[in-house]
């Protein structure tokens, strides 16, 4: 058997501890100066559909152009509860069976056919925050061949 070295992660990110958790910050500095902002919406409403949208923009607050696809995606996101009970990873086309997905950016009919492109700097995840409380938002995007992490705290 040959061993298999294991190099980390390519989706590293860093964010305040909970303890230090800004419920009004809606834009995240990334590592080179880019940001990731939440167009956050008035008020979030437990068991409410919801786009949670986020924007990508370069230093000066001009739309990103480099944003790629991130495992045959626009975007991930994970939201869980800070109390542990809710954890939820959501796509910009809300979840499907990875299978699926599979089947349909394979099929050239299906119009889903991956290839190198240049996506719009703007991800949406649909989600209904299912219970009252505290969260953490994750959201993860793939700009310049890096997979960047941005880290949002809301409550409902």
């Amino acid at each position: 058997m040959v061993p298999i070295t294991v190099v980390g992660d390519d989706a590293a990110g860093k964010a305040p501890p909970l303890s230090e958790a800004n419920l009004s910050r809606n834009m995240f500095e990334l590592s080179d100066g880019y940001r990731i902002v939440w167009d956050r919406p008035a008020a979030l409403v437990a068991g409410r559909l919801t786009s949670f949208q986020f924007r990508v923009e370069d230093r000066e607050g001009k739309p990103a152009t480099d944003v790629e696809l991130y495992m045959g995606m626009q975007g991930h996101a994970a939201f869980i509860k800070t109390d542990g009970s809710v954890f939820a990873h959501i796509h910009p086309s809300g979840t499907v069976p990875m299978a699926a997905l599979a089947l349909a950016q394979s099929d050239p009919h299906a119009g889903h056919a991956m290839g190198r492109t240049i996506l719009p700097p703007v991800v949406a995840f649909p989600y209904a925050l299912p219970k009252p409380g505290a969260y953490r938002i994750i959201v993860q995007i793939k700009r310049a061949g890096r997979v960047e992490t941005a880290v949002f705290d809301a409550s409902c």
